[in-house]
């Protein structure tokens, strides 16, 4: 077995929640369950600041990662009826782990989840251990032995010589300031690249850079020699700015080829981490096909 060359722990919970009535919300989710949890969470406010308030506490600077994810149901899926699930998944990474049971308790405390501009009451059914299947809260109960962390998989291929890549969830890349309406093998792997160098250096775990800058070197060699990309246009409304906000990224997918081994394990990480900016509303989700 290769020896890896980043490692970064992470929590895989999935939560899911009943609709009390029928409930007509946005397309994409990610930005309402965030205002959600982070709402729910503000009542520990040192779990708040560590998991939600990285900016803030660091000069609000930009491009601070945040130790964790939260990853929507399908999109289009929309009205929910009255007793219909709503389940969505929700990542710590690396040393926000430690804030499992906070987390847990703070939703286990709310009465209802408010979702959408109306204000949708749903209730929370169940939470989760995605990996192991081990259940984390129900009907009251915490179960905090089922808080285990995992290990982004550093998975290995031999002989891979063309690979399609699968954009899932809005990819928001900038450059220049600029939204990217297109994308290049090189731009992918960097962007991977710079999220695990982000998270471990913050939040633990270690990455080995020699490594790093090999591959980069080695993307820029790899050409896309298909490419179904469309911008999907999407907006959020921001309570800390009292305002709209672009949300739009692109879907669709790329195929690349070449001697493309050597990316299997950063490739594999990424679709468990995403890439490219929000993140943490679930933005730039990947799946990828190897051949």
């Amino acid at each position: 077995m290769a020896q890896p060359d980043f490692f970064i722990k992470y929590l895989p919970m999935k939560i899911s929640l009943t609709s009390v009535e029928k409930a007509v919300l946005p397309e994409y989710l990610g930005s309402a369950l965030r205002g959600a949890i982070g709402q729910a969470l503000y009542s520990d406010i040192t779990a708040f600041n560590y998991i939600y308030n990285n900016r803030s506490l660091s000069g609000n600077k930009q491009d601070i990662v945040n130790p964790y994810m939260i990853i929507p149901p399908a999109m289009h899926k929309t009205p929910y009826q009255a007793g219909e699930d709503l389940s969505f998944y929700m990542i710590l990474l690396g040393d926000a782990i430690q804030y499992a049971p906070s987390v847990v308790d703070a939703l286990g405390s709310l009465e209802n989840f408010k979702l959408g501009a109306s204000r949708y009451p749903f209730i929370l059914k169940k939470i989760f251990h995605s990996l192991d299947q081990r259940v984390i809260w129900q009907s009251g109960l915490f179960y905090e032995t089922a808080v285990q962390s995992a290990v982004v998989p550093y998975r290995c291929l031999s002989n891979i010589k063309q690979l399609t890549i699968n954009i899932q969830t809005p990819l928001r890349i900038r450059r220049s300031g600029m939204l990217l309406e297109s994308i290049d093998f090189p731009t992918i792997i960097r962007n991977i690249i710079h999220r695990i160098e982000a998270i471990t250096q913050r939040y633990g775990g270690w990455v080995n850079t020699t490594e790093a800058v090999r591959i980069q070197t080695l993307a820029s060699e790899i050409p896309v020699t298909q490419s179904h990309l469309a911008l999907k246009q999407m907006s959020r409304y921001s309570n800390r700015l009292g305002e709209k906000m672009d949300f739009g990224g692109l879907l669709g997918s790329i195929r690349c080829e070449g001697v493309l081994t050597s990316f299997v394990p950063w490739l594999y990480a990424a679709q468990i981490l995403h890439i490219g900016r929000n993140t943490t509303f679930g933005m730039g989700k990947i799946e990828v096909e190897f051949i």
